[in-house]
């Protein structure tokens, strides 16, 4: 049976359910905690019943300090470029927050534009499988005590980062922005250090009401994790896929990459071996190279993509050969063509493809292997 059988699309709409409860609590968090001020110098305290939220961890003003910009100017928004990372952290049962100043990324891997992002993002009980952020090709050796807690910071091209283990939970706060590796970032001329140290300030009531939290103000929604092993076979087998992509006798690889089976190397990781995420990785000699992500009981990922505002211009709905009624599909607005990165739902699953020979063909080809 294909992954659409009758039995497992009752799983999916009992995981759909967390999983959109889960990514709301981040799009609106404002309005998640109704004694929280919106303009207020420092969060609310939550009530110790309830689970924590956004505006528990960040005010409009702590957001617009960092962000070099007016509370006016804040809006909730997810970075279209990480938008599939944040969604598999939260289907994991974690808590991704994001603000954005500016116009907003308009495609995914676009540096223009005169935007920046906020995000913070905390998975309950990772701490043990805590790695530090990267700065460059290492892992970063900076660290700074922030709330009595030794954390560690990254700065570069990519932007900045605060990452630390706080009480059972792995927790980071990070900024990316327009125009860093060219001209034109709101950020530039800022006093070296200067950014760091704002997002250090936000990071001490993150990392303090992270600490205090209750096990049960950390309990945010999740998805049932996929059980058993990660396999590239069957509806992701490598032949029909080498197949649609008309690679004909070409040499291949395909591999299986399961977080679950390999060292935690960033908390993306940390959040695909707790939900279950796996990749099927498929290079062709003289050709392209094909990522695909998988997430069972993730479906629902699909809705939420096209919900948020700043993804939504990012993303245009496509129709996939074969799909069936209430799957659907969204591809990158990017001028690259069939490079352009897909995300569909088949069944109770969401996939994401990566493909330089053409992401749409190889979706239709696993819809294609699972009738």
């Amino acid at each position: 049976m294909g992954i659409r059988g009758a039995g497992m699309r009752s799983v999916g709409i009992s995981a759909g359910l967390a999983v959109m409860v889960a990514l709301s609590a981040s799009a609106c968090a404002s309005s998640a905690t109704p004694n929280a001020s919106p303009t207020s110098d420092a969060p609310s305290a939550p009530a110790s019943a309830d689970l924590l939220a956004c505006s528990d961890l960040a005010s409009l003003d702590t957001v617009a300090g960092v962000l070099a910009a007016e509370p006016a100017d804040v809006v909730e928004a997810v970075q279209p470029s990480d938008a599939v990372d944040l969604a598999v952290l939260t289907a994991a049962g974690g808590l991704a927050c994001s603000w954005r100043v500016g116009a907003g990324q308009q495609m995914i891997g676009d540096g223009a534009g005169d935007w920046a992002y906020l995000s913070i993002e905390i998975l309950p009980g990772a701490a043990d499988d805590w790695a530090p952020p990267y700065a460059g090709d290492t892992p970063s050796e900076d660290t700074r005590t922030i709330a009595g807690v030794e954390a560690t910071t990254s700065s570069g091209e990519t932007g900045w980062r605060v990452s630390a283990p706080v009480g059972s939970a792995w927790v980071e706060l990070s900024i990316t922005a327009s125009g860093l590796t060219s001209t034109g970032s709101r950020f530039e001329g800022t006093p070296a250090g200067e950014v760091l140290d704002n997002l250090a300030t936000a990071a001490e009531t993150t990392f303090t009401t992270t600490a205090t939290a209750t096990e049960a103000q950390l309990d945010w929604p999740a998805v049932r994790p996929r059980e058993g092993v990660a396999r590239c076979d069957g509806r992701l087998g490598e032949t029909g896929i080498v197949a649609a992509l008309q690679y004909g006798d070409a040499t291949t690889t395909y591999t299986v990459i399961d977080p679950r089976t390999q060292p935690i190397g960033d908390l993306e990781d940390a959040a695909s071996a707790r939900v279950g995420a796996f990749s099927c990785e498929l290079f062709a000699e003289g050709f392209g190279y094909t990522d695909i992500l998988a997430v069972q009981n993730g479906a629902p990922i699909i809705d939420e993509l096209a919900a948020q505002p700043d993804i939504a211009g990012a993303l245009q709905p496509i129709t996939l050969q074969g799909a069936m009624d209430g799957e659907s599909a969204l591809v990158a607005r990017r001028s690259d063509g069939p490079r352009s990165p897909l995300y569909f739902s088949l069944g109770v699953w969401f996939f994401a493809v990566s493909s330089g020979d053409g992401a749409q063909t190889v979706a239709e080809a696993i819809i294609a292997q699972d009738q």
